[in-house]
Protein backbone atom coordinates (compact mmCIF):
# COMPACT_ATOMS: atom_id res chain seq x y z
CA UNK A 1 0.00 0.00 0.00
CA UNK A 2 1.05 3.40 -1.18
CA UNK A 3 0.02 6.91 0.20
CA UNK A 4 1.34 9.40 -2.47
CA UNK A 5 1.20 13.36 -1.88
CA UNK A 6 1.07 13.42 -5.84
CA UNK A 7 -2.51 12.51 -6.46
CA UNK A 8 -1.43 11.18 -9.99
CA UNK A 9 1.49 9.07 -9.82
CA UNK A 10 1.13 7.00 -13.17
CA UNK A 11 -0.10 9.85 -15.40
CA UNK A 12 3.47 11.43 -14.44
CA UNK A 13 4.62 8.16 -15.07
CA UNK A 14 3.51 7.50 -18.16
CA UNK A 15 4.07 11.36 -19.13
CA UNK A 16 7.62 10.72 -18.26
CA UNK A 17 7.62 7.57 -20.26
CA UNK A 18 6.65 9.10 -23.32
CA UNK A 19 9.23 11.83 -23.71
CA UNK A 20 11.75 9.06 -23.02
CA UNK A 21 10.46 7.05 -25.57
CA UNK A 22 10.07 10.11 -28.04
CA UNK A 23 13.82 10.81 -27.39
CA UNK A 24 14.70 7.21 -27.55
CA UNK A 25 13.38 7.12 -30.93
CA UNK A 26 15.03 9.98 -32.22
CA UNK A 27 18.48 8.98 -31.65
CA UNK A 28 17.82 5.43 -32.28
CA UNK A 29 16.81 6.36 -35.95
CA UNK A 30 19.10 9.24 -36.56
CA UNK A 31 22.13 6.86 -35.04
CA UNK A 32 20.94 4.19 -37.48
CA UNK A 33 20.59 5.92 -40.39
CA UNK A 34 24.15 7.56 -39.33
CA UNK A 35 25.56 3.65 -39.54
CA UNK A 36 24.10 2.90 -42.83
CA UNK A 37 25.21 5.61 -44.56
CA UNK A 38 28.46 4.64 -44.19
CA UNK A 39 27.63 2.39 -47.59
CA UNK A 40 26.61 5.36 -50.12
CA UNK A 41 28.34 5.72 -52.82
CA UNK A 42 30.28 9.16 -53.48
CA UNK A 43 30.43 11.96 -56.03
CA UNK A 44 31.55 15.35 -56.38
CA UNK A 45 28.83 17.64 -56.26
CA UNK A 46 28.42 21.39 -55.93
CA UNK A 47 27.89 23.78 -52.69
CA UNK A 48 25.29 26.50 -53.57
CA UNK A 49 24.59 27.96 -50.02
CA UNK A 50 25.50 27.29 -46.38
CA UNK A 51 24.94 29.20 -43.54
CA UNK A 52 23.96 29.13 -39.62
CA UNK A 53 20.70 27.94 -39.43
CA UNK A 54 17.95 29.13 -37.03
CA UNK A 55 15.78 27.65 -33.79
CA UNK A 56 13.19 29.47 -32.18
CA UNK A 57 15.53 31.15 -29.72
CA UNK A 58 19.28 30.81 -31.54
CA UNK A 59 21.64 29.41 -34.00
CA UNK A 60 21.49 26.04 -34.80
CA UNK A 61 22.56 23.54 -37.22
CA UNK A 62 23.11 24.86 -40.78
CA UNK A 63 21.40 25.72 -43.87
CA UNK A 64 23.20 23.84 -46.23
CA UNK A 65 22.44 22.89 -50.32
CA UNK A 66 24.29 21.76 -52.81
CA UNK A 67 23.50 19.94 -55.92
CA UNK A 68 24.78 16.38 -57.27
CA UNK A 69 24.77 13.99 -60.18
CA UNK A 70 23.81 10.48 -60.27
CA UNK A 71 22.99 8.70 -63.87
CA UNK A 72 22.37 11.99 -65.71
CA UNK A 73 20.03 13.05 -63.32
CA UNK A 74 20.80 16.56 -61.03
CA UNK A 75 19.32 16.22 -57.22
CA UNK A 76 19.33 18.55 -54.67
CA UNK A 77 20.53 18.38 -51.13
CA UNK A 78 20.09 19.84 -47.83
CA UNK A 79 21.80 17.46 -45.64
CA UNK A 80 25.04 17.44 -43.56
CA UNK A 81 23.95 14.85 -41.33
CA UNK A 82 20.98 12.87 -40.26
CA UNK A 83 21.32 14.53 -36.65
CA UNK A 84 22.56 17.94 -37.79
CA UNK A 85 21.17 20.43 -35.17
CA UNK A 86 21.93 18.50 -31.92
CA UNK A 87 23.78 20.57 -29.99
CA UNK A 88 27.64 18.96 -30.31
CA UNK A 89 28.65 20.68 -33.40
CA UNK A 90 30.29 23.37 -34.31
CA UNK A 91 28.03 24.82 -36.37
CA UNK A 92 30.20 28.02 -37.38
CA UNK A 93 33.13 26.54 -37.89
CA UNK A 94 31.64 23.70 -39.76
CA UNK A 95 30.37 25.95 -41.91
CA UNK A 96 33.11 27.03 -42.76
CA UNK A 97 34.41 24.17 -44.55
CA UNK A 98 31.46 24.25 -47.17
CA UNK A 99 31.76 27.79 -48.45
CA UNK A 100 29.61 28.62 -51.93
CA UNK A 101 30.91 27.35 -54.80
CA UNK A 102 33.33 24.70 -53.52
CA UNK A 103 33.15 21.24 -54.51
CA UNK A 104 32.51 18.87 -52.33
CA UNK A 105 32.25 14.95 -51.44
CA UNK A 106 28.39 13.88 -51.46
CA UNK A 107 27.33 10.66 -49.88
CA UNK A 108 23.99 9.04 -51.49
CA UNK A 109 21.54 5.88 -51.02
CA UNK A 110 22.16 3.61 -54.16
CA UNK A 111 18.35 3.22 -53.86
CA UNK A 112 17.16 6.44 -53.49
CA UNK A 113 19.97 8.81 -54.75
CA UNK A 114 17.70 11.80 -53.36
CA UNK A 115 18.67 10.78 -49.99
CA UNK A 116 22.33 12.44 -49.42
CA UNK A 117 24.23 13.32 -46.91
CA UNK A 118 28.03 15.14 -46.52
CA UNK A 119 29.26 13.42 -43.26
CA UNK A 120 28.31 9.72 -43.39
CA UNK A 121 29.15 7.15 -40.20
CA UNK A 122 28.52 7.58 -36.79
CA UNK A 123 30.34 9.78 -34.52
CA UNK A 124 31.21 10.02 -30.45
CA UNK A 125 28.17 11.92 -30.05
CA UNK A 126 25.70 9.58 -31.37
CA UNK A 127 27.10 7.02 -28.90
CA UNK A 128 27.15 9.81 -25.96
CA UNK A 129 23.45 10.41 -26.46
CA UNK A 130 23.17 6.32 -26.23
CA UNK A 131 25.11 6.31 -23.23
CA UNK A 132 23.12 9.22 -21.55
CA UNK A 133 20.28 7.25 -22.34
CA UNK A 134 20.93 3.75 -20.98
CA UNK A 135 20.57 4.74 -16.97
CA UNK A 136 17.65 6.65 -17.55
CA UNK A 137 15.76 4.34 -19.73
CA UNK A 138 16.86 1.48 -17.44
CA UNK A 139 15.85 3.41 -14.33
CA UNK A 140 12.49 3.81 -15.79
CA UNK A 141 11.84 0.37 -16.48
CA UNK A 142 12.37 -0.57 -13.58
CA UNK A 143 9.94 1.98 -12.13
CA UNK A 144 7.40 0.24 -14.38
CA UNK A 145 8.47 -3.16 -13.46
CA UNK A 146 8.15 -2.44 -9.64
CA UNK A 147 4.85 -0.26 -10.14
CA UNK A 148 3.48 -3.40 -12.12
CA UNK A 149 4.17 -5.91 -10.06
CA UNK A 150 2.65 -3.91 -6.77
CA UNK A 151 -0.66 -3.79 -8.88
CA UNK A 152 -0.70 -7.67 -9.57
CA UNK A 153 -3.66 -8.91 -7.40
CA UNK A 154 -2.97 -11.49 -4.65
CA UNK A 155 -4.89 -13.59 -6.88
CA UNK A 156 -2.73 -13.64 -9.81
CA UNK A 157 0.22 -14.48 -7.41
CA UNK A 158 1.92 -17.39 -8.13
CA UNK A 159 2.78 -20.08 -5.84
CA UNK A 160 4.82 -18.48 -2.55
CA UNK A 161 4.46 -15.45 -3.86
CA UNK A 162 6.86 -16.33 -7.37
CA UNK A 163 9.69 -16.89 -4.52
CA UNK A 164 11.93 -19.45 -6.70
CA UNK A 165 11.36 -23.04 -4.63
CA UNK A 166 14.01 -25.91 -5.07
CA UNK A 167 13.11 -29.09 -3.24
CA UNK A 168 15.22 -31.98 -3.19
CA UNK A 169 14.52 -35.63 -1.04
CA UNK A 170 14.45 -34.02 2.17
CA UNK A 171 15.63 -30.82 2.02
CA UNK A 172 13.55 -27.51 0.24
CA UNK A 173 15.37 -24.34 -0.55
CA UNK A 174 13.86 -20.87 -1.34
CA UNK A 175 15.61 -18.38 -3.26
CA UNK A 176 15.22 -15.24 -1.20
CA UNK A 177 18.21 -13.24 -2.86
CA UNK A 178 17.28 -9.35 -3.11
CA UNK A 179 17.99 -8.84 -6.75
CA UNK A 180 18.51 -11.83 -9.79
CA UNK A 181 21.83 -11.88 -11.98
CA UNK A 182 19.88 -9.81 -14.88
CA UNK A 183 18.68 -7.48 -12.53
CA UNK A 184 22.07 -6.25 -11.50
CA UNK A 185 23.33 -6.75 -14.54
CA UNK A 186 21.19 -3.79 -15.73
CA UNK A 187 21.81 -1.50 -13.07
CA UNK A 188 25.35 -2.56 -13.05
CA UNK A 189 25.38 -0.84 -16.78
CA UNK A 190 22.96 2.02 -15.61
CA UNK A 191 25.61 3.03 -12.62
CA UNK A 192 28.43 2.78 -14.96
CA UNK A 193 27.01 4.99 -17.89
CA UNK A 194 25.83 7.23 -15.06
CA UNK A 195 29.65 7.21 -14.14
CA UNK A 196 30.87 7.69 -17.27
CA UNK A 197 28.78 10.55 -18.91
CA UNK A 198 30.00 13.50 -16.63
CA UNK A 199 33.61 12.56 -16.80
CA UNK A 200 33.35 12.57 -20.75
CA UNK A 201 31.44 15.62 -20.96
CA UNK A 202 33.53 17.47 -18.37
CA UNK A 203 36.87 16.79 -20.50
CA UNK A 204 35.31 16.58 -23.97
CA UNK A 205 31.78 18.62 -24.09
CA UNK A 206 29.35 16.98 -26.24
CA UNK A 207 32.19 16.18 -29.26
CA UNK A 208 34.04 13.42 -28.04
CA UNK A 209 36.04 10.60 -29.78
CA UNK A 210 33.99 7.73 -31.01
CA UNK A 211 37.29 5.82 -30.50
CA UNK A 212 36.65 7.31 -26.37
CA UNK A 213 32.99 6.32 -26.81
CA UNK A 214 34.11 2.84 -28.02
CA UNK A 215 36.25 2.31 -25.37
CA UNK A 216 33.93 3.86 -22.90
CA UNK A 217 30.49 1.92 -24.14
CA UNK A 218 32.85 -1.63 -24.00
CA UNK A 219 33.71 -0.81 -20.35
CA UNK A 220 30.23 0.00 -18.99
CA UNK A 221 29.10 -3.25 -20.91
CA UNK A 222 31.77 -5.35 -19.37
CA UNK A 223 30.45 -3.43 -15.50
CA UNK A 224 27.07 -4.87 -16.64
CA UNK A 225 28.93 -8.68 -16.84
CA UNK A 226 30.71 -8.34 -14.01
CA UNK A 227 27.76 -7.25 -12.05
CA UNK A 228 25.46 -10.08 -13.45
CA UNK A 229 28.16 -12.73 -12.79
CA UNK A 230 29.10 -11.22 -9.44
CA UNK A 231 25.35 -12.12 -8.43
CA UNK A 232 25.44 -15.43 -9.96
CA UNK A 233 28.06 -16.60 -7.79
CA UNK A 234 26.00 -14.46 -5.15
CA UNK A 235 22.87 -16.03 -5.30
CA UNK A 236 24.29 -19.70 -6.05
CA UNK A 237 26.34 -19.20 -2.71
CA UNK A 238 23.15 -20.42 -0.94
CA UNK A 239 24.00 -17.24 1.61
CA UNK A 240 20.88 -15.91 0.44
CA UNK A 241 18.61 -18.51 0.60
CA UNK A 242 16.04 -20.57 3.08
CA UNK A 243 16.53 -23.97 3.73
CA UNK A 244 14.45 -26.71 5.58
CA UNK A 245 16.45 -29.95 6.17
CA UNK A 246 14.23 -33.20 6.88
CA UNK A 247 16.60 -35.14 8.41
CA UNK A 248 18.24 -32.55 10.75
CA UNK A 249 15.14 -30.88 11.76
CA UNK A 250 16.56 -27.29 11.38
CA UNK A 251 16.15 -24.64 9.45
CA UNK A 252 18.69 -21.96 8.01
CA UNK A 253 17.94 -18.54 7.70
CA UNK A 254 19.32 -16.58 5.04
CA UNK A 255 22.23 -13.61 5.38
CA UNK A 256 19.77 -10.52 6.03
CA UNK A 257 17.67 -8.66 8.33
CA UNK A 258 20.62 -7.55 10.57
CA UNK A 259 22.63 -11.18 10.24
CA UNK A 260 25.98 -11.20 9.14
CA UNK A 261 25.68 -14.70 8.06
CA UNK A 262 23.25 -17.67 7.85
CA UNK A 263 21.54 -18.46 11.01
CA UNK A 264 20.43 -21.85 11.33
CA UNK A 265 18.05 -23.53 14.61
CA UNK A 266 15.66 -25.84 15.57
CA UNK A 267 12.63 -26.44 13.28
CA UNK A 268 10.71 -26.90 16.79
CA UNK A 269 11.75 -22.80 17.84
CA UNK A 270 9.83 -21.97 15.02
CA UNK A 271 6.10 -20.63 16.57
CA UNK A 272 4.46 -18.92 13.74
CA UNK A 273 5.40 -16.94 10.91
CA UNK A 274 4.07 -13.40 10.64
CA UNK A 275 4.47 -10.60 8.34
CA UNK A 276 5.69 -6.95 9.54
CA UNK A 277 4.66 -4.12 8.36
CA UNK A 278 7.23 -1.32 7.42
CA UNK A 279 6.07 2.32 7.04
CA UNK A 280 8.40 4.57 5.13
CA UNK A 281 8.02 8.27 5.22
CA UNK A 282 9.66 10.23 1.82
CA UNK A 283 9.06 13.48 -0.06
CA UNK A 284 6.53 12.04 -2.50
CA UNK A 285 4.54 10.15 0.09
CA UNK A 286 4.07 7.26 2.49
CA UNK A 287 5.78 3.99 1.49
CA UNK A 288 4.00 0.90 2.87
CA UNK A 289 6.19 -2.44 2.49
CA UNK A 290 5.85 -5.84 4.49
CA UNK A 291 8.51 -8.53 5.69
CA UNK A 292 8.12 -12.49 6.15
CA UNK A 293 9.28 -13.11 9.61
CA UNK A 294 9.69 -16.57 11.89
CA UNK A 295 8.89 -16.23 15.47
CA UNK A 296 10.83 -17.91 17.12
CA UNK A 297 10.88 -19.24 20.85
CA UNK A 298 14.17 -20.51 22.31
CA UNK A 299 13.72 -22.57 25.41
CA UNK A 300 15.11 -19.94 28.23
CA UNK A 301 15.00 -16.83 25.82
CA UNK A 302 12.48 -14.00 24.72
CA UNK A 303 10.47 -14.20 21.89
CA UNK A 304 12.32 -12.89 18.48
CA UNK A 305 10.87 -11.93 15.10
CA UNK A 306 13.50 -13.11 12.43
CA UNK A 307 12.66 -11.27 9.12
CA UNK A 308 13.57 -13.13 6.15
CA UNK A 309 14.85 -10.39 3.57
CA UNK A 310 15.87 -7.00 4.19
CA UNK A 311 13.70 -5.16 1.48
CA UNK A 312 10.39 -5.42 2.18
CA UNK A 313 7.90 -6.61 -0.57
CA UNK A 314 4.02 -5.99 -1.29
CA UNK A 315 1.36 -7.27 1.28
CA UNK A 316 0.33 -9.90 -1.84
CA UNK A 317 3.54 -11.73 -2.32
CA UNK A 318 4.64 -11.56 1.46
CA UNK A 319 1.06 -13.38 2.57
CA UNK A 320 1.74 -15.43 -0.36
CA UNK A 321 5.37 -16.54 0.94
CA UNK A 322 4.44 -15.94 4.69
CA UNK A 323 1.49 -18.59 3.67
CA UNK A 324 3.44 -21.48 2.07
CA UNK A 325 6.32 -21.07 4.48
CA UNK A 326 3.92 -21.59 7.81
CA UNK A 327 2.47 -24.59 5.45
CA UNK A 328 5.77 -26.32 4.96
CA UNK A 329 7.04 -25.77 8.84
CA UNK A 330 3.46 -27.12 10.33
CA UNK A 331 3.30 -23.44 11.97
CA UNK A 332 0.19 -21.01 12.15
CA UNK A 333 0.01 -17.81 9.93
CA UNK A 334 -0.60 -15.25 12.61
CA UNK A 335 -0.58 -12.13 9.58
CA UNK A 336 0.15 -8.85 9.70
CA UNK A 337 2.08 -7.49 12.73
CA UNK A 338 2.62 -3.85 13.15
CA UNK A 339 6.45 -2.30 13.82
CA UNK A 340 6.82 -0.95 17.56
CA UNK A 341 5.46 2.64 18.21
CA UNK A 342 3.07 1.99 14.89
CA UNK A 343 -0.94 1.72 15.35
CA UNK A 344 -2.42 -1.47 14.08
CA UNK A 345 -5.42 -1.09 11.19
Amino acid sequence: MRKLAFPYPLLLLVFWTGLLLMGDGVVLGTSARQFLSRGFAAVTGKIIRCQLGRSAVRSRGMDITYTYMVGGVEYTGHRYRYDERHGAFDYTATARGFPPGARRTVFYNPSDPSDAVLKPGLDGCDLLLALFGLPLNIVTGGVWTAMLRSRRGAGRLAPAGGVRIFQTPGRTRAQLAEFSPLAAGFFGVAAAAFAAVFPIVSLDGFAPSLGLMTTVLGLVAAAGLAAFAWAVRRNGSGRYELRIDEASQTLTLPQTGGRTAPLTVPRREIAAVSMRRRVNQTLSGTYVTYVPALDRAAPGCAPQALELVRWGWTEGKARAFAEWLGGQLGVRFKGIEEAAGQASV
